[in-house]
């Protein structure tokens, strides 16, 4: 008996939670733990086991309903969610003085408080509330849409705006427990006894999740949490400690967060005692430091000053605050002018005014007309390598480093309130020396924090894709180059404190995290972000690069405190988390059988993970030596499985070939990835076919925001989940026998997808079925052993020669032109077969843009499908997320050609001009449909008199005209129905045009 993720997934509503989930940023579950690329959705993998877990019944319709009631993602199950925000004036009532007064105006947020700084404010506000305070607030949520029925007549995208994530609610009422038990026949009242249920009816045991590549540790934690035994398992040491502590901390249980919370405390406490006892974040006015702000500066030949390096000058857009910069007699530093100014110079410098590096080059402050290059003032030989010892430039360096900006804070009484008062200054002659004060404490204990661990130690790996711009641009050899001397202080002392205080491994996890988080957002990577609501340095990881930055900011300790102590008391209650096991192994190697793997590897992947994560590792490497020594706390990049050659794809078919002998019979596999390429497509069906692996569905979801800092292509927006069974035959296959077996295979699947369809709120868009004819052609190779007699891991290393394809992917690619061919734009079924591919390709293109796909890449797919080879002259923009298709009008007379079959040109056709002359007209301009759509143009350039249209198609086609007259009335009327869509307001006139040549054609009888 198939599962149900083998017949079915509600991907519409799974990828709006999906994208609700990702969308709340600081307000994921895991994502407080530190950094991690690419988690994926807790509700996704929630989805995925329950659809592996729950059988498929001879009721589609009844199976997805009962599927969704399980997620709590049924129309009553979104009802159940809708509990409401709590009112902004409400929680301006309850916060604390300083946040009242610094977040909040006369009745809610102030203007220009961004969505993630409210969510952090809310969370502050909660966690500093008593249990019954927090209940009170609780009840004081409003439903934001409290009738049923306006609620259910929402889109679902649009409901759950207003509604509790699945992932964090209890679950189904007793109600939808009594409809799902008696469709599955279970008695459960719980997820964790559902799926033990389940688990026992079908291997026997309570069902054993694993995952080779558990990254962020998204799936073992939420495999734990809903009942399974999860098994974990990573090269990567930061990968194995954020999935540790996922399970552990996150999971643990209350009182393991009391106690890491507490120890957290306590060493915050004893750094902070000790760090203002050093009188390095006070001035003499009683005013604490709030932010530091450091710029790389550089002295150009043929200049008499050393010119600060930055984008712009701006400080603060919402205080108005920038940075001047003026010449000082007898010094070749120049000092800066920290200015409040009007709003027509704050504009001025928004675009740049006084800006000193543009595009790439030094900017004389003073001469905007005298400029040099950047990677000139680094010199042929390259900049000065940094040693150990280095912990600022040297004198003589080309990039010297300054601070020219702080901000105070103090706390005064305004009507017997707390309130915070803010500035902004230059640095005095007082701040200089707390800046040397600072150099002198970190080299009193420099040596013997590296030796314990407290501080990094580990030199920066060379020749690596992101590593090689830390040699290249700042000279920097070791991780701790890339913190200013303040950082490793403050950093060191926390690390110090928290040393001596730790003696559980939990706590001593959860304070290693918070150093780890504090290195995310305070680091020479540290950029200063100036937008309105938003003056505060930005994390390091904001994408997945180590980025160099020539102004940036560093924290003080006050503003780290939150930062180190992430964990906020709400206890994940993970029903299985003492049977859940974290290794550092190579995915080879593993011995662990389980019922399920899902994994998401690193397949032709443009995030290197391995030199990304030893940021964090030059932090934890000799304190995870103690805490966990049977790990080995080495990234071990060399065993690290990426790239997309011959070496990858041995690799990944040992691994996986590895999984599916630790795997029963009837176990399952998901493997998630994110490309749409069929080669890539062909190249992974092929590794997953050599390892015993036989696909039997996939599904796309989106998964990706546009902030998840993972873009190939046209902007990745969803996650292909590939299902997969082991395959235990050996039958072989031929290409004769396959290509029916494909065609069949893949207007099935489009068929049954059809059907479960929802009529306003459709269940699968146009990716989704390319998609499933991909998996049908891989449903069909998979299940041979061999395919006209050649071996399978023969046709993996084949050698070929460029653009040569393997038979696989010819299946592949086939397949997809039967789903376009396939799926007939609704109205068009009349006459399609008559249209060559390239008419199909472009109407194809229409529908699919009329329904707002701006994606690039589905037009390309549309176009390999068609066998259309070259878009660009159908495409008004080609741009990667806002793709859209020429108009009518806007071909104007562009790509015409010679109709077929006529001998001459004829009369009224323009002459083709430019490149397209000389290289021969596109496939497109002979097509009747091309002449159709310049007699559209034509009639709207007469105001709307069809007979110039009228006319141009009788003189085009001659006596042709007669048989082709009914084919164009009748796309004339889908043309004419085009702009009255709302995503095609270009389409307005043309459409019209349409609609009065249709009724003149229709008409016209000689």
């Amino acid at each position: 008996m198939p599962a149900f993720i083998e017949t079915q997934f509600p991907i519409a509503r799974l990828s709006a939670e999906a994208y609700k989930e990702r969308k709340a940023n600081l307000g994921q579950t895991l994502t407080r733990l530190g950094k991690w690329w690419g988690r994926k959705p807790l509700i996704l993998v929630r989805a995925s086991l329950l659809g592996m877990l729950m059988p498929a019944s001879a009721d589609p319709k009844k199976d997805r309903n009962i599927f969704l009631k399980i997620l709590t993602m049924d129309d009553d199950g979104a009802w159940q969610r809708c509990k409401g925000d709590i009112p902004a004036g409400v929680w301006r009532e309850t916060a604390p003085a300083g946040l009242r007064d610094e977040y909040f105006g006369a009745r809610g947020f102030k203007q220009g408080v961004t969505d993630e700084e409210k969510a952090e404010v809310c969370r502050q506000i909660w966690e500093s509330l008593a249990p019954e305070a927090q209940h009170r607030l609780d009840n004081q949520r409003r439903r934001p849409v409290p009738d049923r029925a306006e609620f259910d007549a929402l889109s679902y995208a649009e409901r759950i705006r207003h509604c509790e994530r699945p992932e964090n609610v209890e679950g189904p009422t007793a109600a939808a427990w009594a409809e799902i038990n008696a469709h599955l026949n279970t008695s459960a009242r719980s997820l964790p006894e559902l799926v033990e249920q389940l688990g026992q009816r079908t291997f026997g045991h309570t069902p054993r999740v694993g995952d080779s590549f558990c990254g962020g540790g998204s799936i073992p934690f939420e495999a734990a949490r809903i009942g399974c035994a999860a098994f974990g398992s990573d090269l990567n040491p930061v990968a194995g400690l954020l999935t540790w502590a996922s399970l552990n901390l996150l999971g643990g249980g209350e009182l393991v967060q009391k106690e890491v919370m507490q120890v957290q405390a306590e060493a915050l406490a004893a750094a902070d005692g000790q760090i203002t006892g050093w009188g390095i974040e006070h001035n003499a006015q009683g005013e604490r430091a709030d932010a530091y702000l450091y710029c790389v500066e550089v002295k150009p030949e043929g200049c008499d000053y050393y010119i600060p390096l930055a984008p712009s000058w701006l400080i603060g857009e919402r205080s108005k605050v920038v940075c001047r910069w003026r010449r000082v007699l007898g010094t070749d530093r120049l000092e800066p002018e920290i200015a409040v100014v009007g709003d027509a110079e704050l504009k001025r410098y928004k675009e740049g005014q006084g800006a000193t590096v543009v595009d790439s080059r030094v900017v004389d402050p003073f001469d905007p007309h005298r400029s040099w290059s950047v990677e000139a003032l680094r010199g042929p030989e390259g900049l000065r390598r940094w040693t150990n010892d280095d912990v600022s430039p040297r004198p003589g360096d080309v990039f010297q480093e300054r601070l020219y900006c702080i901000r105070w804070v103090k706390t005064v009484m305004v009507d017997g309130k707390p309130k915070e008062l803010r500035r902004y200054a230059a640095p005095d002659a007082d701040d200089l020396v707390r800046e040397a004060v600072v150099l002198e404490l970190l080299r009193e204990r420099f040596a013997a924090w590296q030796s314990g661990g407290l501080i990094p130690s580990q030199t920066i790996p060379e020749r690596g894709a992101e590593t090689d711009r830390l040699f290249r641009e700042r000279g920097w050899t070791h991780w701790h180059h890339l913190f200013t001397p303040r950082q490793l202080l403050t950093h060191g002392v926390m690390a110090e404190k928290s040393e001596q205080l730790t003696e559980s491994k939990a706590a001593r996890v959860g304070c290693l995290l918070g150093l780890g988080r504090m290195a995310d957002w305070n680091a020479r990577l540290s950029a200063w972000m100036f937008h309105t609501g938003n003056e505060k340095g930005n994390q390091v990881f904001y994408n997945q690069a180590l980025n160099c930055h020539f102004n940036y900011s560093s924290r003080p300790f006050s503003k780290l405190k939150e930062t180190f102590s992430f964990l906020d008391g709400n206890v994940s209650k993970l029903a299985n988390v003492s049977n859940s096991i974290v290794h550092l192994k190579d995915a080879r190697d593993l011995i662990e059988v389980c019922d399920f793997w899902i994994t998401d590897p690193p397949y032709a992947d443009a995030v290197n993970y391995h030199e990304l994560a030893d940021f964090f590792l030059a932090w934890y490497e000799k304190p995870l030596a103690k805490i966990f020594p049977e790990w080995l706390p080495d990234a071990r990049a060399e065993l690290a499985v990426r790239g997309d050659g011959e070496d990858f794809r041995r690799s990944m078919v040992e691994i996986y070939r590895n999984l599916a002998r630790h795997m029963p019979d009837n176990g399952l596999q998901i493997v998630m990835f994110t490309h749409k390429n069929p080669a890539v497509w062909a190249d992974l069906g092929m590794i997953l076919w050599a390892a015993g692996l036989k696909a039997t569905a996939a599904w796309t979801i989106s998964t990706e925001t546009d902030a998840v800092g993972i873009k190939k292509g046209d902007y990745v927006q969803g996650t292909v989940c590939l299902v997969l069974r082991k395959r235990v035959g050996s039958e072989p296959g031929f290409l004769d026998e396959v290509y029916p077996l494909v065609e069949d295979e893949v207007k099935r699947q489009i068929a049954s997808m059809q059907a479960l369809d929802e009529g306003g709120e459709p269940n699968f868009n146009d990716a989704d079925y390319q998609l499933a004819a991909y998996a049908a052609a891989l449903k069909v190779l998979t299940q041979y052993a061999t395919l006209d007699g050649k071996d399978v891991e023969h046709e993996v290393f084949a050698v070929r020669a460029r653009n040569e394809k393997s038979d696989f992917q010819i299946v592949i690619e086939r397949a997809l032109g039967i789903a376009c061919d396939t799926l007939i734009p609704r109205g068009l079924d009349t006459g399609w077969r008559e249209l060559s591919l390239v008419e199909r390709y472009y109407l194809r293109a229409l529908d699919i843009e009329s329904r707002g796909e701006r994606r690039k890449g589905m037009y390309e797919e549309l176009a390999r499908g068609f066998g259309v080879t070259d878009i660009r002259p159908l495409l008004k923009s080609d741009k990667a997320n806002g793709a859209r298709m020429h108009t009518a009008s806007g071909l104007a007379g562009t790509q015409l050609a010679q109709p077929d079959g006529t001998v001459a040109a004829p009369a009224g056709l323009p002459g083709r001009r430019g490149r397209a002359a000389a290289s021969g007209p596109h496939p497109f301009a002979s097509t009747p449909l091309r002449h159709l759509l310049f007699a559209i143009r034509e009639t709207a350039a007469a105001d709307n008199s069809p007979e110039p249209g009228r006319q141009y198609l009788r003189d085009t086609f001659d006596q042709g005209y007669w048989g082709k007259r009914e084919g164009f009335v009748h796309l004339l009327d889908w043309l004419a129905a085009m702009g009255n869509a709302e995503e095609m307001r270009e389409w307005v006139d043309d459409s019209e045009a349409a609609r009065i040549l249709a009724g003149r054609l229709r008409n016209d009888h000689g």
